[in-house]
């Protein structure tokens, strides 16, 4: 979503445009927001105003989504530094640190696997390795 915003700051639209042309893909209570903010923005509101009432009158979720929205313009907004490599820029970061994130996850999903396997495998190999060979090796009464 970051990269589709800097796709649209690249193209040279405002931030307010871009964020009402955002919210024309987004889910409706994200799009809710997002108008919100840019309908804000153009009446005059602070920035930090603008943001924090739709940050208050969303959900969690969509609350985190604005607040990430809002630091990835929040310093191109209030300079008039280019936004669109600010965004790229954050979108790859946030990009790197799930990628990370999900590494971390795998990793003790493989520490996680060992004792249900241990505990399904170990009985199976002793009674269809281990069994079979000492009965074979018992003489027979």
């Amino acid at each position: 979503m970051i990269d589709l915003l800097g796709a649209t700051l690249t193209a040279g639209a405002p931030i307010g445009v871009a964020l009402t042309a955002l919210a024309g893909s987004c889910p409706p209570s994200l799009a809710h927001g997002l108008r919100a903010v840019a309908g804000a923005l153009s009446l005059g509101a602070d920035w930090d105003v603008a943001w924090n009432s739709a940050v208050a009158r969303s959900d969690g979720r969509t609350g985190e989504t604005l607040l990430m929205l809002s630091s990835a313009l929040r310093f191109a907004a209030l300079t008039g530094a280019s936004s669109a490599g600010l965004v790229h820029t954050h979108a790859s970061q946030l990009r790197r640190r799930r990628n990370s994130e999900a590494e971390q996850r795998a990793a003790t999903l493989g520490v996680r696997l060992v004792v249900p396997l241990g505990l399904c495998y170990l009985p199976a190999f002793i009674c269809f390795g281990v069994l079979p060979v000492v009965f074979a090796l018992v003489p027979e009464w």
